[in-house]
């Protein structure tokens, strides 16, 4: 019974991205695994969510950076780079409203378990078409010394990983969790992640400038109000909610503890203290990386959702 009512909680958030009400605040993310607690939230409590928000769970960055570009949710769920690309290319329209996590080896270079480089032999990497997962290729290509002339891309959705893995059509998949977990359950390797020191991967809420100006209680609520209530049901894995991120993540519940592991979020008590430390220190590193990578050739900086322009 409580399987169904989570599946039916899910289905109904699922068509809000379709056909949202007018006056609803849709904000979308993918299944990376430190959004998958907002949508877990909703659907088991959506009584304490702030009047009029949604969250939606879509399947790849590029659905969620195609409805922030055609303006079909109000706000989202993203790596830091995706969110200052979202900000360049409206020509300034996203605040940011929180700072979600930081990626402690939850986003990896995964090799298929027979896998071994041959001299000569290119090296065949699924990646999603993203920033965050070139990212993470150039960091892995820098610190195995490989050059890119060995390395051959292919774009793949996350959905796509695991079959990918089994078929042998690739022989390195870039992504992020929940995926490298259930990677690693078909006894792939991992050979690179995000607890390497130079490599940096903040996820953040954004939300559209004139929906924060209409909605501030809204959004303040989401970070100082829903955020705490959260946290609690990690901590002390309260039955329904652990239920629905299992059956979100698609993990088994020793799975999912050890996987959560990975992903450092910040407390409510520290967003001031975050946000601060976003502005000053990781948006311009990850500005001048953009620019450095040919991303951008200008990045519209964020502002923090309701400071003093």
């Amino acid at each position: 019974m409580l399987a169904k009512i989570i599946l039916s909680s899910l289905a109904a958030l699922a068509l809000v991205a379709c056909a949202p009400p007018k006056d609803d605040i849709v904000i979308a993310g993918n299944s990376w695994l430190g959004a998958t607690p907002f949508y877990a939230f909703e659907a088991v409590s959506p009584e304490q969510m702030p009047a009029g928000i949604r969250t939606v769970m879509l399947v790849s960055d590029i659905s969620v950076m195609r409805m922030l570009g055609n303006g079909g949710i109000s706000g989202a769920f993203v790596t830091l780079d995706n969110a200052l690309t979202a900000n360049t290319l409206s020509g300034g329209d996203y605040c940011v409203a929180m700072v979600i996590d930081r990626s402690n080896g939850a986003d990896a270079v995964v090799a298929r378990p027979d896998w071994q480089p041959e001299s000569g032999m290119p090296i065949r990497v699924g990646l999603e078409d993203s920033t965050i997962a070139r990212y993470m290729l150039e960091r892995w290509q820098s610190a195995a010394q490989l050059n890119a002339v060995d390395l051959q891309p292919r774009v793949l959705l996350p959905t796509q990983h695991l079959a990918a893995m089994k078929n042998e059509s690739v022989d390195v998949i870039i992504s992020y969790e929940p995926f490298i977990t259930r990677l690693k359950q078909l006894n792939g390797r991992v050979l690179f992640d995000s607890r390497s020191e130079d490599v940096d991967v903040l996820d953040v809420l954004i939300v559209r400038k004139e929906v924060f100006a209409a909605a501030p209680r809204q959004i303040i609520a989401l970070r100082e109000q829903v955020w705490p209530r959260i946290f609690v049901r990690i901590q002390e894995r309260e039955e329904t909610f652990w239920s629905a991120l299992r059956q979100l993540s698609d993990l088994p519940a020793d799975d999912l503890s050890s996987t959560l592991a990975a992903v450092e979020f910040v407390p409510a008590e520290r967003q001031a203290e975050a946000l601060e430390q976003l502005i000053t220190t990781a948006m311009p590193a990850t500005i001048n990386y953009l620019i450095a990578n040919n991303v951008h050739d200008h990045v519209e900086p964020l502002s923090i959702c309701g400071a003093r322009q």
